[in-house]
């Protein structure tokens, strides 16, 4: 395979703008997950209009939540603008490493902002992760960049820059980010609250440390071990220690966030009720009011029949 262009547009540049519209048109698949989970603001905005009728309840909860999982998703392909200092780290430029990080720490922060449960977002939202390194290694594929070692059977990838065949490294990458999706997607019904972002962490670690042994190209620094076999081994044992902290205090976490928000919920709710029932005590008020002019004017009148009669 050589250097791939769709008119004057490399790989890259066509596959970037085909992640971000992947993983947006991916995160509205998750509608039936997400609208059990969207942010307090949303919520407000939906119970105003479920007063209206049940219908406009109906289309305000898919509106709300569509936009919450339009916006979460834009982070995180937004996420790899902020890598490339990890990516001089590893001698190479925006990488997908740096992402894994930084893009639930994103949607964490942006759930907080929101109101929403960050502990669930986060969970939900890493089954975009795997999605959206399909395409980022799909344009690895086709550029030659993170090439393979020398391999001369079957699917072979090739550079101009780099002589010989080299295993598709890239498209062994993209085979695993799909079985990485598949074990999520079927782990996430029965998975403990707070442990799809771990077991992401495992799994992505894991067979990433197995490929950087097919990869050519980066130096090692520690015996046959290059940077990113460090970066793998650090992400899976992160992952397996998250994934027993979450399996213990997942829902602790989690509930702690929900009673806060209800508490907002609820504050709101009472404002929002004492400010009703001043307006009814205040309309109860007018029309007492009203009710007692009407009296005094009906006694005037009948004061002024019985002196005109005399």
């Amino acid at each position: 395979m050589y250097r791939f262009e769709v008119g004057d547009l490399s790989a890259y540049s066509f596959t970037n703008g085909m992640s971000y519209y992947l993983i947006l048109f991916a995160s509205l698949f998750f509608f039936k997950y997400k609208k059990d989970i969207v942010g307090s603001f949303s919520k407000m905005a939906i119970r105003f209009f479920s007063a209206k009728s049940k219908v406009l309840e109906k289309i305000s909860l898919i509106v709300f939540a569509s936009v919450e999982s339009l916006l979460t998703a834009h982070i995180i392909t937004r996420s790899t603008l902020f890598n490339m200092s990890f990516g001089e780290l590893v001698g190479t430029g925006a990488n997908y490493f740096a992402t894994l990080i930084l893009a639930p720490t994103f949607i964490f922060a942006f759930s907080l902002i929101i109101l929403a449960n960050p502990i669930k977002q986060v969970d939900m939202y890493t089954l975009l992760l795997p999605l959206y390194l399909i395409p980022v290694k799909l344009a690895c594929f086709f550029n030659g960049c993170c090439w393979g070692i020398e391999w001369e059977y079957g699917l072979y990838n090739h550079h101009p820059s780099h002589p010989g065949r080299q295993v598709p490294a890239q498209a062994i990458e993209i085979l695993f980010a799909i079985i990485i999706f598949i074990i999520l997607f079927l782990y996430k019904n029965k998975a403990k609250t707070g442990t799809i972002f771990p077991m992401y962490m495992i799994l992505y670690g894991g067979t990433r440390f197995f490929i950087e042994f097919l990869k050519a190209g980066y130096p090692t620094v520690l015996g046959p071990f290059k940077v990113y076999h460090i970066l793998c081994f650090i992400c899976f044992v992160v992952g397996i220690i998250l994934f027993f902290v979450a399996r213990k205090f997942g829902d602790k976490f989690s509930d702690f966030f929900e009673k806060l928000y209800n508490k907002f919920d609820t504050a709101i709710a009472m404002k929002k009720a004492l400010k009703e029932q001043l307006i009814a005590e205040e309309n109860i008020k007018r029309e007492a009011d009203m009710q007692e002019r009407l009296e005094k004017a009906k006694l005037a009148r009948a004061k002024a029949s019985v002196k005109y009669r005399k």
